[in-house]
């Protein structure tokens, strides 16, 4: 499938979505649960443990047809999940690196993306820094 204007409109009305239920849902654990920033991120970790499970279930009902316009996959998992939690994709690909037998593969990724997450995190923090001292 070639990336098209249809395609585009789906998976960002899709992100919007995702996007606005992200923030409500991390609005309202942070603030019902009483999160405070020095503790746990509770709502950032619900909201990633959400993404993962509609992934899976958005990719289930795609494989067994109950999804079967190539958008509306499009706007529901890259769109809706990819807005809402980015860890969806990620699981999703590595549940694939793993079903294919790549466990090599699927190791580096989860180590690489964790750790060079964490790394291009402080890089570009500190970057920020070092400009606004300017």
């Amino acid at each position: 499938m070639g990336i098209s204007i249809r395609t585009l409109l789906c998976v960002g009305g899709g992100c919007f979505i995702g996007g606005v239920l992200r923030y409500l849902t991390g609005w309202y654990v942070y603030n019902k649960w009483g999160i405070t920033p020095s503790g746990m991120p509770w709502h950032t970790l619900i909201i990633n443990f959400f993404g993962c499970f509609f992934m899976g279930v958005f990719c289930g009902f795609a494989t067994n047809g109950l999804i079967s316009s190539p958008n509306l996959r499009l706007a529901v998992t890259a769109g809706l999940c990819g807005g809402y939690s980015t860890l969806a994709a990620f699981a999703y690909e590595n549940s694939q690196l793993l079903r294919a037998g790549s466990y090599l593969a699927s190791g580096l990724y989860m180590v690489l993306t964790v750790v060079g997450s964490l790394l291009l995190f402080w890089l570009g923090n500190s970057s920020a820094n070092l400009i606004c001292k300017c």
